[in-house]
């Protein structure tokens, strides 16, 4: 099968039971934005990513993301995203609406190459694949056949597992699955204790 293998998605679905105990006001199932940056050339730091988010890296603190989920009202949390310098790559992880925006992941990708994916509560969604700042496929991971872009068929290969969640005639682990899948797009993964230690945490839109 293309794209994540079963025990990839299965990862996910641990995690999402393991993150709803971390605090009653957690829900990773309503709202959640996942990016990952990789620059084509010279390497990018967080302080750069912040500032293409229109924040002020000097600004920066460290927080766990869990407690954030907790102790902020979700008016607080549009603008609040967490950092990870991993490599020469950068993840981005949010709980609002800031790196779902298709104009601040064009910035993100500027000189580089952006994989996201995007759930709000009422299902509105989508996984992006951008290089240079030019949108190469975007798709709605529900309906993953439906696909915009310069290239709207670049991922066809890597969606097996959305493709197969769309054929189901019963409930299946849907941004469990969409997780995984960007994770085989970059070869990054999330787990639970990413959510409970102190990471990089900063506001965008400050200009």
């Amino acid at each position: 099968m293309a794209g994540p293998t079963a025990e990839q998605v299965e990862h996910y679905v641990r995690m999402f039971e393991q993150l709803s105990d971390l605090s009653e006001y957690f829900s990773i199932e309503e709202n959640l934005s996942w990016t990952v940056v990789r620059p084509h050339e010279a390497r990018l730091t967080v302080e750069e990513v912040v500032r293409r988010l229109h924040g002020e890296p000097n600004t920066m603190t460290t927080a766990r993301p869990a407690d954030c989920i907790s102790d902020l009202e979700y008016d607080h949390l549009v603008d609040t995203v967490f950092l990870e310098q991993r490599g020469d790559a950068v993840i981005i992880v949010g709980f609002g609406t800031v790196t779902a925006e298709e104009e601040t992941l064009r910035r993100l990708g500027q000189s580089a190459t952006v994989h996201s994916v995007f759930w709000a509560i009422n299902n509105f969604n989508r996984l992006y694949h951008i290089v240079d700042g030019v949108v190469v496929t975007e798709l709605d991971m529900l309906r993953p056949l439906d696909r915009w872009g310069t290239d709207p068929e670049a991922l066809t290969d890597h969606l097996d597992a959305l493709h197969s969640l769309h054929d189901r005639s019963d409930p299946g682990p849907d941004w469990e699955t969409a997780m995984a899948t960007l994770e085989s797009l970059t070869g990054q993964r999330l787990d639970p204790d990413w959510f409970a230690r102190p990471q990089l945490h900063a506001k965008a839109n400050r200009r």
